[in-house]
């Protein structure tokens, strides 16, 4: 396979240089990577259930691990364990279903079912949308579904095309939608058929939620073991593909080529899209059940949220908020976090321009509402404006900047989880962090007040709220576990434990709405 090291990570579509890419505050102790879960020296198809050893959970730490004085030691690091379990589970999660004994030359080939492709789409537990695509598929090809309630609206049964925190798109320099697709593992489909082993009151139906409701019963999908190599518990992930042209290497990227079904109603001609299309994962959400561990008491059972994005995605803002020093942040709370770093380069969401306007989601109107689809490629035309560069022509659209930091030890045990990984495209993607459960103190107190770090998102899945502290009537907060806290049953008012899976059991789930 072709050498991939940090050298070329800039790639085709050049992000900022690498000196704004990286400009943080650098603290003199260096993280150690774990490439496996169980030890061992090299990157492994092992998906771990839980953290390693973290000395500093044995106290309410909170957010003090990380604006605390730079550790100097392991034994003073919190953070390191969790992005350490970030990424064996990304790498086990995209390992060659059927190889996960090869070493990781053959296990991360380009070629084959990745093991989280073997895992159930929403559809497949909870139903499909009212109209889907009829669409022949002779090679038998994964397919991306874009259905619809059939009244022009996309559903969230199937695949998406809106971010699911402020309900309205992603465009990238193609002037392509981007998309997302759930899925999640046989633990936490176990649950939710039978709580408790409770077939009736399965979480599945509307009816079954009632009765799980009336009989007094609580939300709690099944967490996983203490021990790193034991049972995992329930896990969900969020994918966000974008669709490859000529001029994208997909050798920079996880990819498939996929069946492309879009509803009728969804199209500007009311004609389904049935289209055979390569896309490339830019974006992954990975959250894993913890349980309560007395021997991790500063680790609240919130779930441990990972998430992952390619580095070709976006470039820093020139004024970024730093997680480790977050009080006083310049862009809380606003719709836009400022122009790009200086220098910034064509991005999959970003093209150079005179405008310090960033992070502005697309807006439908009188004659393209709802955001439709045009009938071919470039999909999201009618929202994005074509521009020349060079012998390309480009869609400029939200202008997507990166309006935090990535945590300085994240950084460093990002560089060398990629030179690990040289050789794959999994070298190409970066964890932007790592959120857990904990108690915060006063120094933070304009963020939600359980999570480390106390915001933290993806930028192809949660683009225009990375800054929102509290919630607004166009979108959450920029935080998983602020916004997941938020999620309940079909019924809007009892807690589902983070999860927002179990309100698709409504026969038409509608898109959560969040409340000034």
């Amino acid at each position: 396979m072709r050498a991939l090291t940090m050298l070329c990570l800039a790639g085709a579509v050049g992000l900022a240089t690498a000196a704004a890419q990286y400009a943080y505050s650098q603290s003199p102790y260096v993280p150690a990577a774990q490439f496996c879960a169980n030890g061992t020296s090299a990157p492994c198809s092992i998906i771990p259930a839980y953290i390693g050893p973290d000395p500093m959970l044995a106290n309410a730490v909170g957010y003090n691990g990380i604006i605390a004085a730079p550790p100097t030691s392991a034994a003073q690091d919190s953070q390191t364990p969790f992005d350490n379990m970030s990424w064996q589970s990304f790498v086990g999660l995209n390992w060659i279903s059927g190889t996960e004994s090869a070493p990781a030359s053959t296990g991360l080939a380009a070629s084959g079912a990745r093991v989280w492709q073997t895992w159930a789409k929403v559809n497949q537990v909870f139903g499909n949308s009212p109209v889907q695509a009829s669409c022949a598929n002779p090679s038998n090809l994964p397919v991306i579904s874009i259905g619809s309630d059939g009244k022009g609206n996309p559903s969230q049964k199937n695949d998406d095309y809106y971010q699911a925190s402020t309900d309205v798109p992603l465009i990238d320099i193609n002037g392509n939608w981007t998309l997302y697709e759930r899925r999640l593992n046989v633990t936490e489909i176990a649950y939710l058929a039978a709580p408790g082993g409770n077939p009736l009151n399965t979480l599945l139906t509307v009816a079954g939620q009632n009765r799980f409701v009336a009989g007094g019963n609580t939300v709690a999908f099944a967490a996983s073991s203490t021990d790193p190599l034991g049972a995992r518990g329930s896990m969900e992930l969020k994918i966000a593909w974008r669709i490859l042209g000529p001029n994208d290497d997909a050798s920079r990227y996880i990819t498939q080529n996929v069946l492309l079904a879009v509803a009728p109603d969804l199209v500007s001609n009311t004609q389904p899209i049935c289209a055979n299309v390569t896309v490339g994962m830019v974006g992954m959400h990975i959250i894993q059940r913890n349980p309560a561990y007395a021997k991790n008491a500063a680790l609240l059972p919130e779930w441990i949220w990972s998430t992952f994005e390619h580095v070709d995605n976006a470039p820093l803002a020139a004024t970024t908020c730093d997680p480790a020093a977050p009080v006083g942040c310049v862009n809380l709370n606003q719709p836009s976090c400022g122009a790009a770093a200086a220098g910034s380069g064509v991005a999959s969401y970003f093209v150079p321009s005179t405008s310090s306007t960033t992070n502005v989601p697309p807006t439908a109107s009188s004659t393209l509402p709802n955001f439709v689809w045009s009938p071919a490629q470039p999909y999201a035309k009618g929202y994005a404006q074509p521009v020349s560069v060079g012998a390309r022509t480009l869609y400029s659209g939200p202008q997507v900047v990166r309006c935090w930091q990535v945590y300085s030890l994240t950084v460093a045990l990002n560089r060398q989880w990629q030179k690990a990984l040289a050789g794959s495209p999994l070298a190409n993607y970066q964890l932007v962090g790592t959120q857990w459960g904990a108690s915060i103190d006063g120094r933070v107190a304009p963020y939600p007040n359980d999570a480390v770090p106390g915001l933290l998102s993806n930028a192809t899945l949660e683009t225009y709220i990375q800054n929102n502290t509290q919630p607004t009537a166009s979108g959450g907060v920029g935080s998983c576990i602020g916004c997941h806290r938020a999620a309940t049953l079909v019924d809007g008012k009892t807690p589902a434990d983070f999860s927002f899976l179990p309100s698709l059991a409504a026969p038409a789930p509608t898109r959560f709405q969040f409340a000034q």
